[in-house]
């Protein structure tokens, strides 16, 4: 279950190319919407929110207390980043009603070990990364794990089937939906075209040994 956290914001009142002095003083612009609410432009301390983030990604709640207005119950709905330094440049707050379901993805994390991961001869491959969830705001999981420690043989996969069933949400995306397959290594490719290569030599002098043998019989 997600862990509600706390941000307080001001009212913006700059927008368009001046939010740059915003940044330059260490706040970073955003907009709050939702369904029923008007749009509202606002700032938020830059290394306040970057830590929260860090810890609430896109699934967590978050109580955001704007001066002058109820305190509202809100996800990040999308950051914008700088190209380069990767710092956030802007924030969406998306209001919600934390009586009403809503549908959000949901990150998958693995744990385990796969054995043939281990062995070398092959590489976990994570076709999606992220599967539909609904539930209560309250009630997503941050990340759902799925166990890869069963993958002992290249043939073997994990769909969304096999993620564990929880009662607090209900996973939507199709349960037949691979989300973790296996790629064989190049080195365990190679081993195999090597064995396969040398094993038609060895039978190729054996049986040349042979008809030797045989021919000197004959003469005698």
């Amino acid at each position: 279950m997600a862990t509600n956290h706390a941000l307080d914001a001001q009212t913006r009142e700059i927008h368009g190319k001046k939010v740059k002095n915003l940044r330059k003083q260490g706040l970073i612009p955003a907009t709050v919407y939702g369904k029923g609410v008007e749009p509202v432009s606002v700032q938020v301390d830059d290394r306040t929110f970057s830590t929260l983030y860090r810890r609430a990604g896109k699934t967590a709640l978050i109580d955001l207390t704007i001066p002058g207005q109820p305190k509202l119950a809100v996800f990040v709905q999308a950051v914008q980043r700088h190209p380069v330094s990767r710092a956030i440049l802007h924030a969406d707050f998306k209001v919600v009603d934390v009586n009403k379901p809503v549908h959000i993805e949901v990150p998958v994390t693995t744990v385990g070990e796969a054995p043939v991961v281990a062995q070398g001869d092959a590489m976990l491959n994570q076709v999606i990364a992220t599967v539909m969830v609904e539930a209560l705001p309250g009630n997503l999981p941050q990340h759902i794990n799925i166990d890869v420690s069963g993958l002992d043989s290249l043939d073997k996969s994990l769909t969304v089937a096999d993620l564990a069933a929880a009662a607090d949400y209900k996973i939507l995306t199709d349960p037949e939906q691979v989300l973790i397959s296996l790629t064989q290594t190049r080195a365990a490719v190679d081993e195999g075209a090597d064995q396969v290569a040398v094993e038609p030599e060895l039978v190729r002098r054996e049986r040349e040994g042979g008809d030797e043998a045989e021919g000197g019989e004959s003469e005698e």
